[in-house]
């Protein structure tokens, strides 16, 4: 059985081993550096979120990113979960289900009222995790802009 934990520094090649397997999965071409960029500072500061990694034995299985913000419509404390990733080879034994527990838990913990997630329309087995776990889609659509 998988175990979850909040990242350290020392943790950091192994996920980013796992960030390139996501990225290449939804064809997002982010460069290491880029990524790096924002993991560093994530494992650091507890304040921006948390990166929890599922480790099945001696091996990362999967990664979760959750990031901590405040919403009006929300009410107070809100939370995203910006990323999962469960390698090809754990999938279907629990990890995801494990990941977004514990996110959830955390969650909890900071008292935050919604957990907002964002999922890719052509992957219907996460929907699938996320729809069993009482997330539902929302009629908001998201926009962005980099600046």
């Amino acid at each position: 059985m998988a175990s979850v934990r909040r990242a350290i520094a020392s943790d950091q090649d192994a996920v980013l081993g796992l960030m390139r397997g996501y990225c290449d999965e939804v064809d997002t071409p982010l460069s290491d550096e880029h990524l790096l960029e924002a993991l560093g500072p994530l494992i650091a500061n507890e304040q921006l979120g948390d990166l929890l990694i599922a480790e099945q034995g001696e091996e990362l299985a999967g990664y979760l990113v959750i990031t901590w913000g405040w919403g009006i419509e929300s009410g107070g404390a809100e939370a995203l979960i910006d990323e999962m990733f469960v390698a090809n080879e754990y999938r279907h034994q629990g990890v995801g289900t494990l990941l977004m527990t514990e996110a959830q838990s955390r969650a909890s913990a900071r008292d935050v009222k919604v957990i907002f997630l964002e999922t890719e329309q052509n992957n219907p087995e996460s929907r699938e995790l996320y729809d069993r776990l009482g997330f539902e889609i929302e009629s908001s659509i998201w926009m962005s802009k980099r600046i």
